[in-house]
Parts: structure tokens; sequence; C-alpha cells
């Protein structure tokens, strides 16, 4: 048996076994995005904004849980005060780069896939 102290007085406590999860331990070193992702982009990209809208897209994929999803303009104002124009230039450059894929349908949004 083990032993407290409380207020002087020595108490027998009993350890018991809780099936709480652990905490998960990530495989990957990881800085707002993975560090692989970021390595690979970093050369890409020419200014700061081009480098938020790479950690945004990374980002954007782990809230949609989907390795396909959209990059709507009004979400990407909204979290970083960027516009279309950059958006569409970034994309653009990252496509051309290889480290994206893009699906264009007509005049939905664009949809985007991680490549590597």
């Amino acid at each position: 048996m083990e032993y407290v102290i409380r207020d002087g007085r020595r108490i027998e406590v009993e350890t018991l076994k809780t099936h709480a999860a652990r905490k998960r331990q990530r495989a990957e070193p990881y800085i707002g995005c993975p560090l692989e992702w970021l390595k690979r982009v970093l050369p890409l990209v020419s200014t700061a904004e081009q480098l938020a809208v790479a950690m945004w897209l990374q980002r954007r994929r782990v809230v949609c849980h989907n390795e396909l999803f959209t990059v709507p303009n009004k979400a990407l104002r909204e979290d970083l005060g960027l516009s279309r124009q950059v958006k569409y230039a970034t994309l653009q450059h990252l496509e051309e780069a290889g480290a994206i894929a893009l699906l264009r349908d007509g005049k939905h949004t664009l949809q985007v896939r991680l490549l590597g």
C-alpha cells in the first residue's frame, strides 16, 4: 500500500489503473505545418504572402480531413487577409512547381491536392 500525508495524518491510498488514452506523439516535427511540407515549399515561394498561403493550404487539408479540398476566397481573406489575386497567383505558382495539383470544374471553387 501507498500512503499520503494530509493535515499531518498518514492516509492509506490505492492506485487504480485507468483507461485514459495516452497523448498521441507526432511522428515528424511540426511547426504550424509538417516540417517536410515547409522544406518543400520554402524554395518555391518568393514572398511572405505566398508562404502564408502554402502553410494555410496544409492546414486546410487537415481541417477538411480529405486529400482533395477547396480553397474559398472568403476563408483565405478572413483567416489571413489575403486577396483572391494573391491566392490564384500562389496556387498557379505552386502548381507549376509541382507542389500541388489543381482540379478546375468550370465556375466552381478550385479543388487542391497537395503532392509529395
